[in-house]
């Protein structure tokens, strides 16, 4: 299931009802972190996850946010790999 990662100032109203599955609940998890943090929250991210695998995809505007975003997935506990496709500027 793919969650945009495209609400820098609040979760639109579908992310307040209680997920359903293990793999809606990381990437919701996911999503709060990202949310939260100052440099991560506005960037362009899609976050996926399969069978507790998340995948990242989209830009970040330095190469230094490629990395947060693939630390703080890692950070999810029942994260079993992180999939990390973010493009930095001139990749």
């Amino acid at each position: 299931m793919t969650h945009p990662w495209l609400f820098p100032d609040g979760r639109p109203s579908l992310f307040h009802a209680e997920p359903t599955s293990a793999d809606v609940r990381l990437a919701c998890r996911l999503l709060d972190r990202m949310q939260r943090d100052p440099l991560l929250r506005r960037e362009r991210i899609c976050i996926e996850v399969q069978n507790r695998v998340v995948i990242l995809e989209g830009t970040v505007s330095e190469p230094d946010l490629k990395v947060r975003a693939h630390t703080l997935a890692w950070a999810i506990p029942d994260v079993h790999d992180v999939n990390n496709r973010l493009c930095p500027p001139d990749a």
